[in-house]
């Protein structure tokens, strides 16, 4: 049995600083891809450690998951003055970016936890919102889910490979073997 995940509400905001600093220079940060690279963050923790790093419920949505934590989390920073939020034309289109007034507090990681990060800041740095969305429509969990439902944690385990015939035909074996006796 596993133990229940804890939203641990100042990491999730130092976090959102740290990539907001991080990012300044990334033309292509904003909103949509502020909530795919969070998600992979937990998702890669939770992966790699047991646990993810700061404990969000992440939601399906129409553009990939988001954090349910997101919108309250950034009115803090904001009623705080530890973050504004920048809106400027990308591409013809509005963006809205977060934009860090202070440096984050990255002491509340350790070394393996900035380490997936910066390994998900940077492997997304590339991408922008419509292929950072596309990115994260693949992922089984957000898959699964239906609109607005939680995406469990547990998803990151599942195999994203097509199943070979091999697979099939085991897994019909396994299927035969497991079903009562017809008396």
């Amino acid at each position: 049995m596993t133990a229940a995940i804890t939203y641990n509400d100042n990491k999730f905001k130092e976090l959102l600083l740290h990539i907001a600093e991080r990012s300044v220079d990334d033309e292509r940060f904003g909103k949509t891809k502020l909530n795919k690279i969070l998600f992979y963050i937990d998702f890669l923790a939770y992966k790699n450690f047991g646990e993810p790093l700061t404990g969000a419920t992440y939601q399906r949505r129409p553009k990939g998951p988001v954090p349910k934590e997101i919108a309250a989390a950034r009115s803090a920073l904001f009623a705080s003055g530890e973050a504004m939020p920048v809106t400027r034309n990308y591409m013809g289109y509005p963006q809205e970016r977060l934009f860090a007034k202070r440096p984050a507090d990255t002491s509340l990681f350790d070394e393996q936890e900035m380490q997936v990060i910066d390994a998900v800041i940077e492997a997304l740095w590339d991408k922008n919102a419509t292929s950072s969305s596309n990115l994260s429509h693949m992922e089984p969990g957000w898959r699964l889910a239906s609109e607005r439902e939680d995406i469990p944690y547990a998803s990151v385990f599942i195999g994203v490979r097509e199943m070979t015939a091999d697979d099939i035909t085991r897994g019909q074996e396994l299927w035969r073997e497991l079903q009562p006796a017809v008396a």
